[in-house]
Order: structure tokens, then sequence, then C-alpha cells
């Protein structure tokens, strides 16, 4: 129920934030619906006896531009100089130059994804000149500030980050045996009273039992001899104390993990390395370092990797299955985003980067990655703002308003 609740309550969000947010419209320079068409499948372009069509070809290849000119309906395969200039969002400009190849013009250099930007067109010939802007957005959409809060979108700077390498371990919490004590009787007797019962907290010097003892007749307290948790007891009223164990009291403020470390993972495994535990079926993590690497016992094929963990707030208890990472190697990479921003779009893994009130896709190349940070080998420059917090709401109404070019 609280599950529909939550997301009952993200869809209404999506309709009352996003519902009046209109995307800009794709045009991709080879528009099939607001520009005419040319015989080439690009967008034609006309001026006076002048036509020029361009396109971005990437059949088989890395994206270029070709272009078909002609004046009074015949082909120019001479004597002009075409210049394309694309404008990014954040300011980029790319700059193209054509040379004629075949029966086609064809532009230096690759037109990068994402192919979203402002287009101008600059044809010199027979010393006339001719030029052509237009908006050729894909993957781009506007949404106010006031929305973005509202929607919990949030966003910071991309830049450099440490990647952690890994070794994932599988183990269970005890006790620390130095901060267990069994309690005995100091002289042998009847057990006249007992305080205390399995799983008491109790403070140090309570009063756990009293006994009489059988030369003296005199009844004298078993005490606590720190603050901590009864975790045996094995007297009762009427029975005689004659130097068994009476009370185990641990004191669980800090419990100890034992992970088992396999032959193929001992190589990486070192005292001192950081280890990041989850408990099974309660989520919360904790970290700790390796204080011990110690032999199994039974001769069982793995070595058990020791930490001290504190739990000074009670939550865990001795028995316990966890899961643990264990970091084996620190990788300081110069660009990285944080993985909640990692979206995938079309054939892409991309993150939306942001310029005002506008939010655009960036295609990734990725490197390595340790389930936090990802390494951007390129597609991000240092300092973009990307969007980290609920970027999914941008990648639903980019596809939402069709601003999402289909190659």
């Amino acid at each position: 129920m609280k599950r529909l609740q939550i997301l009952l309550s993200i869809a209404g969000l999506l309709c009352l934030v996003w519902g009046p947010v209109q995307a800009a419209e794709e045009d991709h320079g080879d528009d099939h619906t607001a520009a005419e068409e040319g015989p080439n499948g690009g967008r034609l372009l006309e001026d006076g006896a002048v036509t020029l069509e361009l396109a971005i070809y990437e059949r088989g290849i890395p994206p270029e531009y070709r272009a078909w000119i002609s004046r009074d309906g015949e082909a120019v395969t001479q004597g002009a100089e075409l210049i394309v200039e694309l404008t990014r969002l954040g300011g980029p400009v790319d700059r193209f130059t054509f040379t004629h190849q075949g029966d086609y013009w064809l532009g230096e250099g690759v037109v990068e994804e994402p192919h979203s930007f402002d287009v101008t067109a600059e044809l010199t010939l027979a010393g006339q000149n001719h030029q052509w802007t237009w908006e050729s957005h894909e993957g781009r959409t506007e949404i106010s500030a006031a929305m973005a809060e509202q929607a919990g979108i949030d966003t910071r700077a991309a830049g450099p980050a440490t990647i952690e390498r890994r070794i994932a371990s599988y183990g269970q919490l005890i006790a620390n045996p130095e901060t267990i004590a069994d309690i005995k009787a100091r002289f042998p007797g009847l057990v006249k009273r007992v305080a205390a019962s399995l799983g008491d907290q109790v403070q140090d010097g309570a009063v756990l039992a009293t006994i009489e003892s059988n030369e003296s007749l005199q009844t004298y307290a078993i005490e606590a001899p720190f603050a901590g948790t009864v975790i045996q007891r094995n007297v009762n009223v009427g029975e005689l104390a004659e130097g068994q164990s009476l009370f185990s009291i641990a004191n669980l403020d800090t419990l100890w993990v034992e992970l088992k470390i396999f032959p193929g993972q001992r190589q990486e495994i070192t005292v001192g390395q950081t280890v990041r535990i989850e408990s099974e079926g309660e989520g919360e993590q904790y970290q700790a370092n390796i204080d011990h690497l110690l032999p199994s016992s039974n001769n069982a094929p793995f070595v058990i990797a020791r930490a001290e963990i504190d739990n000074a707030q009670g939550t865990l208890t001795p028995g316990q299955l966890i899961s643990a990472d264990i970091v084996v190697e620190r990788i300081d990479v110069p660009l990285a985003v944080d993985n909640r921003a990692l979206q995938a779009f079309r054939d892409w893994t991309v993150v939306f980067i942001q310029v005002g009130d506008s939010y655009e896709i960036r295609p990734l190349k990725l490197g390595r990655s340790d389930g936090r940070f990802t390494e951007v080998l390129s597609g991000l420059n240092p300092g973009d703002t990307y969007v980290v917090d609920n970027s999914y709401l941008i990648k639903a109404d980019i596809e939402k308003s069709g601003a999402s070019h289909d190659h």
C-alpha cells in the first residue's frame, strides 16, 4: 500500500509539474516536418535561383555533413564556399567547411552527438552571399527554476572523483570476546535472589543476584563488572552456587565482523583496508577497517578478515549475517559523474546538462565505476552542470514531447 501511494504521488507530480512544459521542436538538420525535404533527404534551403540541400549522413559511418548546391537548377561542383556553424547549448561552436567530392559537397569533420544546435549556413557563390539560420534541437527541454525545484531536480558540477575498486565478501557479526565477562560466585552458597534476566541491560555495579555463604551464612551480592547486556543466565533461586558460571554479560557497543576471504581474493586483502558493511534485511551501512587476518577453523578453505564495528546505537546484534565490500584500490580520475545521474537514452548512456532553464542530453563514453561514481572518458566537460537527483523526470519529459530524434 505504501509503495502504491508513492507511485501515485510521483505520477501526480509528473502531471502537475511537467504538464505545462513544452520541449523545443526537434529539427536535426534534415527535418521532415517543419522544413522542405530535398531529393537526397536533407533540408532544402532556397535563396532566389540558388538552392542548398544540407543533410547529416551517418549510415555505417560517423555522422558527417553532405551538401548539394545548385543554381538555376544546375548542380554546382566548383567555385562555391560553404561554411556551416553549429552553436551548441552553453555557447560552444562547431565550424564545418566543405569540399566537393563525387556528387556532393562534404563537410570536414564529424558532427558530434547530440545533434542539437542552432545552425547557420553561409554560402558564397559567384560573388554573392546567401545565409540561412534555423534551430535543430533534439534531447532538449525547457524547465523553469520554480518547476525544477518543485520536482526535486538537483544538479552538481562535473569534476574529479575517487573511484574505489572493491571485492565482495560475506560473513556474520560476533560479540567481542574482550567485552564478555563470565560471572561466578566468590564463595559457595545458596542462591537467595536473582535480579537479572536474559537480555537485560544492566549498569556497572548493578546487583545480579544474592548468595548466602555456606561458611558464614551471610548474604553477599553478585554485581555486574561493567555496563552491558545479560547474554547468559545459568542460575535460579534455591540452587547452589559452586563455582559454575552464573551469568555472562557482554558490552555490545562494539562488535566484530568476521568475513570469509577465499583463495582467489586473498592476495588483494590486507590489514587496514576499509570495509563497507551492510546488514542483511536492515539496509543500513557501516564502515570499519580490517584489524586481523586469521586462519579459519576446521581447515576450511578460507581465511577470516576481522573488523571492529561501532554499535553504540545498539542496532546490530551478534549472529547477524552481513555482506561487505572491501576497498582494495582507490583511483583518482579527472572527471566522473554520480551514478544517479545516468540514464539510458536511445542506444546511449547519458546525463542531462543544465544551462539556465535548458536541459539537454550528453551521450557519454564511460570508464571505471564503483557503483557510486563512474569515470567519464568523453562527452562531458569539467565544470558542466549536470542533473543528479530525479534525472529520469527530464528523460520522461523529453520522450513525452517527442524531442528525441530517432536515427
